[in-house]
């Protein structure tokens, strides 16, 4: 922990230097703080993390999880990856928090170095990516949709990651105004065709990350599990060969498309994926290995950020 020393006749900035002092180094609690310095327990962890927002306080790990590390260079040499980063499960983390937590780091470096165009897909492992980014001081960011408004009680819209990622990073921000999946293909080409969703996508697909999250097959897909595509055409796509899915396209252990009966999407097409600049994909299980391969051989991810199980299995 590095307190960065200021010279600041500010009363608040003087106040969150004291704070932050009792607390990373004389290891006071915040309660403590709180009844030395006569304000409330909220007020004294507002401070600190003020304090970690302003730069008064930086966080160094100085030591890194070998293991964790000897999985991402490992990932990038056996799959010829750009990247690597995987997520440790502490505490008894799920794979999908553990995956979201490496994705949240990866994101917060990336809009750290400012003026980036990042593009953002659906789903609830994206989602809680964007939970897990910690609020980051940044300039000239532009958060995109890459995917329409597609939400149901249990996922969450690209609109609302785009959302939460821009109040992290005080960003701006893109949305395509469109739902996520269209009810025949002509309603899509009229959406695709639509200026407004024809230049958020456009932004999309020239931005310099795009981040989408890795699907399964079968009856656990979270799209059959929304009712976004039936039974009988999941057990098609199956029959097909398909092992996996990113933004509702699916594809086969050799990366070739499968098709989807039914399923129409607004959003960056495989081949805009296979021809963006940088493409992470976000995934926790080791269930979804197969899944992660396809993606990687359709040329669609150059970049992984995933939990421990899944960067075993990968691995083995």
């Amino acid at each position: 922990m590095i307190l960065t020393p200021m010279v600041d006749d500010n009363p608040r900035t003087e106040l969150a230097v004291r704070v932050a002092w009792l607390y990373h180094e004389r290891g006071l609690t915040q309660q403590e703080i709180a009844d030395r310095l006569g304000l409330s327990r909220s007020t004294v962890s507002r401070i600190l993390s003020d304090a970690e927002r302003d730069g008064i306080i930086r966080v160094i790990i100085t030591k890194p999880l070998p293991e964790t590390a000897r999985m991402a260079e490992g990932l990038i040499e056996r799959y010829g990856l750009r990247g690597a980063v995987v997520g440790p499960a502490i505490d008894g983390d799920t794979p999908a928090l553990a995956a979201a937590s490496a994705m949240a780091r990866r994101l917060e470096g990336i809009a750290a170095g400012g003026s980036v165009t990042i593009a953002a897909g659906w789903g609830r492992t994206i989602a809680l990516s964007a939970e897990q980014t910690r609020p980051t001081p940044t300039s000239d960011v532009l958060v995109v949709d890459a995917f329409g408004h597609t939400t149901t009680d249990d996922t969450t819209a690209a609109v609302e990651v785009t959302n939460t990622l821009s109040r992290k990073f005080d960003a701006k921000v893109m949305h395509v105004p469109s739902p996520g999946f269209a009810e025949s293909r002509e309603l899509a080409e009229t959406y695709l065709e639509s200026p407004p969703v024809a230049r958020a996508l456009e932004t999309a697909r020239t931005a310099d990350f795009v981040v989408v999250s890795i699907g399964v097959v079968g009856r656990d897909s979270l799209l059959i599990e929304e009712g976004f595509i039936s039974r009988e055409a999941m057990d098609d796509v199956v029959a097909a060969g398909a092992v996996g899915e990113v933004f509702g396209w699916y594809y086969d252990a050799d990366g070739s498309a499968v098709e989807a009966r039914g399923l129409f999407p607004i959003a960056l097409t495989t081949t805009d994926l296979r021809e963006a600049k940088r493409v992470i994909g976000v995934a926790g299980g080791a269930e979804k290995a197969e899944s992660v391969k396809g993606a990687i051989a359709a040329g669609i991810i150059h970049e992984l950020a995933i939990d421990e199980t899944l960067a075993t299995a990968l691995l083995a």
